[in-house]
């Protein structure tokens, strides 16, 4: 709601001001069912809690899953980001798919698109690949999704995808 984004928003000023204090930025990303839940309310975050001590976190499954599309919300934000989750997934939602589905590639995200908004904008912070349930899974099942994310992804960032 418009008054649960006014509180967030400010609570997330304050935070963002001491995180400016000590050093270190805070990250946020837009998540489903959350008051910062796609592009425009990420906008409007960052419209309003200016400084270094705020950035964004990207994760194009959230902004799949929010009927966008991710490479294009990407562009948008691309000066505050500090962090990126990564995942592909199936569908628009509600959740990224199983595990295997949420292996880079695997899914229905352009995420070679993503990537080459990354490297033309010279992004060299940290991606993350983010899998839910993959706790549940065996090592071994878990190291191919990961492999199999890796080889994705770097192929991706190389430009050969």
């Amino acid at each position: 709601s418009a008054d649960d984004l006014e509180k967030s928003i400010a609570l997330m000023s304050r935070m963002a001001a001491e995180a400016a204090k000590r050093g270190v930025t805070l990250c946020v990303k837009a998540h489903v069912g959350a008051c910062i839940d796609d592009t425009p309310t990420t906008l409007e975050a960052m419209r309003r809690i200016p400084g270094a001590g705020f950035g964004i976190d990207m994760d194009p499954s959230h902004i799949w899953r929010a009927g966008e599309d991710p490479a294009a919300a990407l562009r948008q934000v691309i000066g505050r980001v500090r962090h990126v989750h990564i995942r592909d997934c199936k569908g628009r939602g509600p959740g990224p798919g199983s595990p295997a589905d949420q292996a880079c590639g695997r899914g229905d995200i352009d995420l070679a698109a993503y990537c080459r908004v990354l490297t033309d904008a010279g992004y060299a912070g940290p991606v993350c690949l983010e899998v839910i349930g993959a706790g549940a899974l065996d090592l071994s099942a878990v190291c191919t999704i990961a492999a199999e994310s890796r080889g994705y992804l770097n192929a991706c960032l190389k430009g050969t995808r």
